[in-house]
């Protein structure tokens, strides 16, 4: 085998992309016949004939295949089992495709002791006094007004209990991708024949069931939003631990196939080096991962269980851990998670309930009288909105994720960034909820640029695509009703996001911030009355 024809077999190998025939034709035409790298690193065997004219006329094994027409298949197969991509740094060394998303010992920016000794600390005990003695004034008033009924109370007690069982039953769902990947592990499966196969199905399956599960059920609509945004972190915790594990069992396969291969010691020198460059990564990929447990030691019921209470979306085997349990922390956070819970309540009650009502009436009435009262109910909820945004935000992000990160020792608190703070809204993404981005990020984005060859700007597009679709799934669920709404308009973030990355933009960083905020103001106010309206 001449020197052109190997580096002819590298470079097929190196292809960012599922090699073509047309590939294997310019191949064919260059050589004369086509060399596919597949039986080389295999072990001979008969032809599709049933006999053995593949073999060597002293009874060796020959080096390379030769074939009279090349398939896609057998240029595929050998892209498949040796990859030579761009897998070392310039110095020579081993870059894990795994390095994107990082969790390291962190906590949330609230919590720390920079926000202790911040200057304006004292505004932000200023706004919870702020709030709790405007919800004294209101739960005062609506009670001298209505007495103790409330229809907001009625709506979140209302089927607690059904509801309660049905999270359960998704849970427990979860465990279907452990099934899998103990199946593999067993070797009753593959993973790359069969596995994610399975698992892509049974996410498919487990969004659309339960979704239309929470629907015939009649549950009100703040158990259905529940359910389904609980869903969604359930599905991303099962597809990042499929994944990862399958991506893993990948690099596993290759490196069993490589050093059986290596031990025929029957290439020429450039093949032997493809080898061990793949043996090299292969070693270097598992072992990178964790100090403690190799892969596959980690897929364990107690492994995948753990990882399911964790506050994260992305697997990995070992995450950063906290000594003990700060049981005076959690007391603190538990006691925020119900008593912001007790003030959304007020608030939806007294300030969002009465404006929804007219808004559901402004139904009846023709569309051009509905166009001319909508700019004032929307003016009347952005302010009420507004708050309601925020305590959403602290209550999950927070309150309830540093509760949960505090019961399980989990040590990387940062669940947000200074948001508050952003000047663009591809800023705003990455800062706002940081477990999703990071989830979007390696399951999304690299995925998309590594498994289809997509652009950064097109993974970019795509990203946002998915999660605006996602975004405009939960309005279906919340008022039954398709519009497009928050689609095109969280997609209309990209365009704005170019405008702040431009030149006249990038040094107004006060304008950027007022043209964030009055986004965050009137958006959500925007979205409800736009769905309840029209």
């Amino acid at each position: 085998m001449d020197a052109d024809e190997l580096r002819r077999i590298e470079s097929l190998a190196q292809m960012p992309k599922r090699p073509s025939i047309n590939d294997a034709a310019e191949y064919a035409r260059s050589s004369g016949a086509t060399l596919i790298g597949s039986t080389p690193l295999a072990s001979p065997g008969p032809n599709k004939s049933g006999n053995s004219s593949d073999s060597n006329e002293d009874g060796s094994e020959p080096q390379v295949k030769l074939l009279k027409r090349a398939t896609e298949e057998d240029v595929y197969e050998l892209r498949s089992k040796v990859r030579v991509k761009k897998r070392y740094q310039e110095d020579g060394v081993p870059k894990s495709n795994l390095s994107d998303v990082r969790f390291k010992d962190a906590q949330s920016l609230l919590d720390g002791e920079e926000s202790a000794q911040n200057p304006f600390r004292g505004f932000y005990v200023l706004f919870w006094l702020g709030v709790a003695v405007r919800s004294l004034n209101s739960i005062v008033n609506y009670y001298l007004e209505y007495g103790f009924s409330s229809q907001i109370v009625e709506i979140l007690a209302r089927d607690l209990i059904w509801i309660g069982l049905t999270d359960l039953a998704m849970y427990l769902c979860t465990y279907f991708v452990f099934a899998v990947h103990y199946l593999v592990k067993r070797g009753v499966i593959s993973w790359d024949k069969s596995g994610w196969i399975f698992v892509s199905l049974f996410e498919l399956w487990f969004v659309m069931f339960f979704m239309a599960y929470a629907q015939s059920k009649n549950y009100p609509w703040v158990g259905k939003i529940f359910l389904f945004l609980h869903s969604l972190v359930l599905l991303m915790k099962m597809h990042s631990y499929a994944f990862y594990n399958g991506y893993l069992w990948n690099i596993h396969y290759e490196l069993t196939f490589s050093e059986n291969a290596l031990k025929k010691n029957t290439f020429e020198p450039h093949v032997e080096e493809l080898l061990q460059k793949s043996i090299k990564f292969c070693k270097f990929e598992i072992s990178s991962q964790s100090k403690s447990t190799e892969f596959p030691r980690n897929i364990t019921l107690k492994n995948f269980f753990t990882y399911t209470m964790f506050p994260t979306v992305v697997y990995q085997i070992d995450y950063p851990r906290t000594e003990r349990v700060r049981f005076r922390y959690l007391t603190s956070k538990i006691g925020a998670v119900f008593g912001v819970i007790m003030l959304m309540v007020v608030l939806a009650q007294h300030s969002m309930y009465p404006i929804a009502m007219r808004a559901i009436a402004l139904r009846e009435l023709p569309l051009l009288e509905r166009v001319w009262y909508y700019p004032k109910l929307l003016l009347d909820l952005v302010p009420p909105f507004l708050l309601m945004y925020i305590l959403v935000f602290y209550l999950i992000w927070d309150a309830i994720l540093n509760a949960i990160a505090e019961l399980t020792c989990f040590g990387d608190r940062e669940f947000y960034g200074p948001w508050w703070n952003c000047v663009s809204w591809d800023e705003f993404a990455r800062l706002w909820n940081v477990p999703v981005h990071k989830f979007l990020l390696r399951h999304v984005y690299h995925s998309s640029i590594s498994a289809f060859n997509c652009s950064k700007g097109t993974a970019t597009v795509l990203t946002f695509l998915i999660s605006s679709i996602v975004h405009e799934l939960s309005m279906y669920v919340l008022f039954n009703k398709l519009r497009g709404y928050l689609l095109l308009l969280q997609m209309f973030q990209l365009p704005l996001a170019a405008l702040s990355k431009t030149k006249w933009m990038r040094e107004k960083k006060t304008l950027g911030n007022v043209i964030f905020w009055f986004g965050i103001a009137t958006g959500p106010s925007l979205m409800c009355t736009l769905y309840l309206t029209f």
